[in-house]
């Protein structure tokens, strides 16, 4: 029966002690073997007094049984399952999960005389229907009777499971925040608004949050540090707080601030600062190093919390002690053990919570794809709707999967590099890695920027991988179609041998490619005024009066002569298309400039062929129409001498007009490619023989054969005769003063070389490369000689067409030489 029951009055050991004493008074411990609270030990009685008004965490087990009493505040270590049965009974039957492992030693230690004591130790207990792991602070101290014998034990202890915890949450979440605040992990340099996204979260806390650069020079506080100090935000980015410090801690701190900022490590500490209200707050100040992508320091961010309150509980704490070793001297050790830092953070700990929703948050509004792993077995821990849209899976598809079950078509090509991620704990950063994915059940070939990142815990551990990707499959295609356009471009500039340049009006600067350099006779790139120093004296007028028009119609185009160094004339064609700004000003002009320097040599050729054609075919024209006439007149007279001299003149004036008509219709011929050889074996001295029978009749020129008479070909003898005639011809013209002619037949190789030479004046060095080219003349008065400048042309093509070759040998006043070969 309880003392309560039978109406006794309780001893006054038993006196308060809230619901714990309620429940003391409450049993019959004449039933247990402590029996009647009158004949307990008058240590046990002392020590369950003490207990009864101490607000620290107590247990008493007493006895060779562990007999249990506790106070109110141990009453919420043993949880829903343990209390309040718990009191008067044995404690090897309340923590029998962990009694013969952990408990059971340590008291038979104590009992031994022997205290025992850790700081946050790990004990696993089924205190709610579970087991969970819990930490505590304790001490074990042996209670000695009157007798001085050691009569049970005293239990002193406080539960850290939420500090624990929360240091560990508190360093995960730290990480996280350096890793998703540093400014080039995982891609963020290109999110404008993190500098934003990190100042919100600053401001929505009351953690205190500080910002310094790499000289130790603040460049942000949050408003917590306002709330805290009173100062503007302008006083404190100014002037700092240091001068709030407590005298105490002042010297001490900053030597801790000022060598992490010289080492550049983390630094921690603990100092007082003076509030606005005027008291001094207690503050726990821990602050990572910052550094830049390319491993430059970049200064520290700090949090501060306040631990004011966690500090007047140790100071509590103390004075328990104090008391306690009063009472017995043995606590005195255990007094000055449990002096160590118990952190209360309870509402830092929400606010890690808030933390880590914020961190998560992020990742869900991240604007690339973010999928995070755990590195132990690769299952998924979260992603992000941009990385379900990158891989093309739904949700339920990808959580509570591993990775590569996930998506498997993948794995092969970089489930090995991730393995080496974690092994290393080094990141894989891939860009523009060409993926194949099984998008939404249809295979796409995928360009991809991503990186592996690991994540690493306290003992350097990798932990987690974060994944993060961008599809830049547009940005590949793009950038490929644009070099694709700008190499057609550029091939097309080539093969139209032009030159491009780029001026800018605004700054006078020119930008011109190789080709237009060496168009304009430099092997570099130089300035509009010098370029314009090029232009014939005559033309530099142009550039100006051109871009003057180009000025209002947007087009640029003329053509004008250039003088190179080697005083050499050449004629360009400048095109281009002006572009203007927003008030209608030139901005830049885009253009091409061509060499026209042969368009021009041809299109002078071919004025010069209509002056020279005219000219040949009014000669004999005149002269058949005035014999036309004569006869006309004497056509009643019969016929006369003079009738036959006349008709030989229009025949003559008749056949030379044919002679022109057929060379104009052989070039006519050839460009339709009408021109067939008709192929058959000879002897080319008897054709050579036979031919220029008028230059022979005329007796000015003796044509001297050499070489090999038995010498025979394969091909067209008409067309073989044509072009020996057109050499002798040549020969004749040119070389009027050259009594002999030598034709020349001989092998070379396995080749027919026929060979037409003269002792004439020669030709100019200058001339010989266009001699075969149709209308040139080798006479550039075009008035000394007949001809249409076709002879020559005529007869490259019919050496080509019989796969031989065609030239000319010459030096001026030494004769020249006209060859051709032919194969055998």
């Amino acid at each position: 029966m309880s003392l309560n029951d039978q109406n006794e009055v309780f001893p006054a050991f038993m006196c308060g002690g809230g619901e714990s004493g309620e429940l003391i008074r409450n049993i019959d411990w004449s039933v247990t073997p402590l029996g009647s609270p009158d004949s307990w030990p008058p240590s046990l009685k002392m020590f369950t007094g003490t207990m009864l008004c101490t607000l620290s965490p107590i247990l008493i087990c007493w006895g060779k049984q562990y007999i249990q009493l506790y106070n109110d505040a141990f009453r919420p270590i043993l949880g829903k399952t343990k209390h309040p049965q718990a009191m008067g009974l044995s404690a090897s039957e309340t923590y029998k999960e962990i009694w013969d492992t952990t408990i059971g030693p340590m008291f038979e230690d104590v009992m031994a005389g022997h205290p025992v004591s850790f700081p946050d130790f790990l004990v696993p207990m089924d205190r709610n229907g579970y087991l969970e792991d819990c930490y505590f602070d304790f001490s074990y101290s042996p209670i000695r009777d009157e007798r001085g014998e050691i009569g049970g034990v005293l239990v002193v202890c406080t539960e850290t499971t939420e500090k624990v915890n929360s240091l560990k949450e508190l360093k995960e979440t730290n990480r996280h925040l350096v890793i998703a605040k540093t400014a080039d992990f995982i891609a963020m340099k290109r999110i404008e608004e993190s500098e934003e996204r990190f100042r919100t979260m600053a401001e929505a806390t009351d953690i205190m949050i500080a910002v310094a650069d790499e000289t130790s020079h603040a460049v942000y506080f949050n408003h917590a540090w306002v709330e805290l100090t009173g100062r503007p935000m302008e006083e404190l980015l100014e002037f700092g707080w240091a001068d709030l410090i407590h005298p105490e801690e002042k010297e001490s701190w900053l030597e801790n601030y000022i060598g992490a900022f010289r080492q550049r490590i983390p630094f921690e500490g603990e100092f007082r600062i003076l509030s606005k209200n005027g008291d001094y707050r207690w503050l726990l100040s821990k602050g990572p190093p910052r550094f830049h992508n390319d491993g430059r320091f970049a200064g520290y961010i700090s949090s501060c919390i306040d631990i004011t309150e966690r500090k007047r509980q140790e100071m509590e704490m103390e004075r328990l002690y104090e008391d306690l070793a009063v009472i017995n001297e043995q606590m005195a050790t255990v007094n000055d053990e449990l002096r160590t830092t118990n952190e209360d953070l309870s509402s830092s700990n929400e606010e890690l919570q808030l933390s880590e929703q914020r961190f998560k948050s992020l990742i869900r509004q991240a604007p690339f794809a973010i999928c995070v792993i755990r590195a132990e077995d690769l299952m998924i821990l979260d992603i992000n709707d941009d990385y379900l849209e990158l891989v093309g899976r739904r949700r339920d598809e990808l959580e509570n999967h591993t990775i590569w079950d996930a998506v498997p078509e993948a794995s092969e090509s970089y489930a090995p590099v991730m393995y080496e991620v974690i092994r290393t704990g080094i990141a894989f950063v891939a860009d523009e890695h060409e993926v194949m994915l099984v998008r939404n059940g249809i295979p796409e070939m995928l360009f991809i920027d991503f990186v592996y990142e690991p994540v690493k815990d306290i003992n350097d551990t990798v932990t987690v991988i974060m994944v993060v990707g961008i599809d830049v499959t547009d940005k590949v295609a793009a950038r490929r179609n644009i070099e694709d356009i700008e190499e057609r471009i550029r091939l097309a500039v080539e093969a139209a041998e032009m030159g491009t340049f780029d001026y800018d009006y605004v700054n006078d600067v020119l930008l011109s490619s190789d080709r237009f350099n060496q168009i304009f006779g430099f092997d570099h790139c130089v300035t509009r005024d010098e370029l314009l120093s090029r232009y014939h004296e005559g033309d530099r007028h142009l550039s100006a009066e051109g871009h003057k028009i180009a000025a209002k119609t947007g087009k640029l185009f003329y053509e004008a002569r250039l003088i190179h160094p080697d005083n050499s004339l050449h004629w360009i064609r400048v095109q281009g298309n002006v572009y203007f700004d927003e008030q209608g000003q030139r901005k830049r002009i885009l253009g091409t400039v061509l060499d026209i320097t042969e368009f021009k040599r041809l299109q002078q050729q071919k004025d010069d062929f209509i002056s020279i054609a005219s000219h040949e075919l009014k000669t004999p024209i005149t002269s058949l129409k005035a014999s036309l006439q004569l006869l006309d007149r004497m056509k009643d007279k019969g016929t006369t001498p003079m009738t036959t001299k006349l008709i030989g003149q229009a025949t003559k004036s008749m056949s030379k007009i044919s002679e022109l008509v057929e060379d104009l219709l052989n070039v006519s011929r050839m460009n339709q490619g009408q021109v067939g050889l008709n192929k058959k074996s000879f002897r080319l001295s008897e054709m050579i023989d036979d031919c220029c029978s008028h230059v022979r009749a005329g007796g000015g020129h003796e044509l001297v054969f050499k070489g090999d008479r038995n010498m025979e070909v394969f091909a067209d003898e008409q067309r073989i005769d044509q072009v020996v005639v057109n050499f002798v011809n040549n020969a004749v013209k040119y070389a009027p003063n050259s009594r002999e002619i030598y034709l020349i037949v001989e092998k070379v190789g396995d080749t027919a070389k026929v060979s037409v030479k003269d002792n004439g004046p020669g030709i100019p060095k200058d001339k010989l490369p266009h001699l075969f080219d149709r209308y040139f003349r080798a006479d550039v008065s075009g008035f000394q000689v007949s001809g249409l400048g076709l002879g020559l042309y005529i007869s490259a093509d019919i050496i080509e067409r019989h796969d031989g070759k065609i030239g000319v040998d010459s030096e001026e006043g030494k004769g020249s030489t006209f060859w051709f070969t032919l194969p055998l």
